[in-house]
């Protein structure tokens, strides 16, 4: 499923501090220990202290980013170090991806829609009976869309390319859904490339739309289908400023690209994870532009959750 708003852009940070300029887990977590000027040795004896042991070997790999806490002592370890290495509370949480997927069968499972979009949803008066496990019989494996965002700071379209599979027996079409923040404007039109545009249903007022495409044919189980659209938007009343795309089940890999005109770049990007609609962003990663004044994200695995980028105007 979908939300959108919007973009990303070139940055520079006078920031003196190494941690602040890092981007992942581990180079926040490699830094911070540059700066405190601390061997591993010496913050695992510092750990030990509080209560909390850990190896020299999971440091080491926490810090080159090969791997990440998980389990609960972990977590508490990492909260213990943001207090050692005089890290703002949440700095190392807020860097975590999510958890991997675990367990025969982990990657396919699903949440339901309250979950995902929160109970009293305004999707849910969009979709009504339907809301809790739209698109159950059919699972993205691969999503790709690129959003653009003209001279005036608005977000003008969103193309999208999606690759599904059938994990029942009988599917036709899938739903594909849009919502707006505050001040931004519903779309003006939806141009099906591949597939074909069925019913339609908006809320205005909260700012969602449903949309079905059909396939053209029916799909047995396992079977594979493209679908491409385009959502197209008017002049937005304030600039731009975020684009996601939400997911009640896990998809197989996720592009997402959010492209400026030349001659309106923000002044900084990032990409962040949300668990749910109502939770807070988390997981931000700075974001630069390319040659063609695009940033993307790309993510191999999608675990059930909000995926977005998120820029700010100078």
């Amino acid at each position: 499923m979908s939300r959108f708003p919007t973009a990303q852009g070139p940055t520079t940070d006078p920031d003196p501090d190494p941690a602040s300029r890092a981007e992942s887990f581990g180079e926040v977590l490699r830094a911070a220990i540059q700066r405190r000027d601390l061997t591993l040795q010496r913050i695992r004896c510092r750990l030990a202290d509080r209560g909390v042991d850990v190896g020299l070997a999971t440091l080491s790999y926490w810090q080159q980013g090969r791997s990440r806490p998980e389990r609960a002592k972990s977590l508490r370890a990492l909260r213990e170090l943001e207090a050692i290495l005089n890290l703002p509370r949440d700095t190392l949480f807020d860097l975590l991806e999510p958890p991997r997927p675990r367990g025969r069968g982990a990657t396919t499972a699903g949440v339901t829609g309250s979950h995902l979009y929160g109970v009293d949803s305004p999707f849910q008066r969009v979709l009504g009976d339907s809301f809790e496990h739209f698109n159950d019989g059919v699972a993205p494996l691969s999503v790709s869309e690129l959003c653009t965002v003209d001279a005036d700071r608005s977000l003008r379209r969103i193309a999208v390319t999606q690759v599904l599979r059938a994990v029942a027996e009988g599917q036709d079409r899938f739903l594909v859904a849009h919502g707006v923040d505050d001040g931004e404007v519903m779309p003006s039109d939806i141009r099906v490339r591949a597939g074909r545009l069925g019913e339609v249903a908006a809320d205005h007022e909260n700012g969602y739309l449903a949309a079905e495409i059909h396939f053209g044919r029916t799909l047995a189980r396992n079977e594979t289908a493209i679908i491409e659209y385009e959502t197209v938007l008017g002049p937005s009343p304030a600039p731009s400023r975020l684009h996601e795309r939400r997911f009640r089940v896990p998809a197989h890999d996720f592009l997402l690209r959010v492209r400026f005109a030349g001659s309106a770049l923000p002044a900084r990007c990032h990409s962040y994870h949300r668990d749910t609609v109502p939770s807070a962003p988390r997981q931000r990663r700075r974001l630069t532009a390319d040659a063609s004044d695009t940033v993307h994200t790309f993510l191999p695995r999608c675990a059930p959750g909000v995926y977005g980028i998120s820029w700010l105007w100078s």
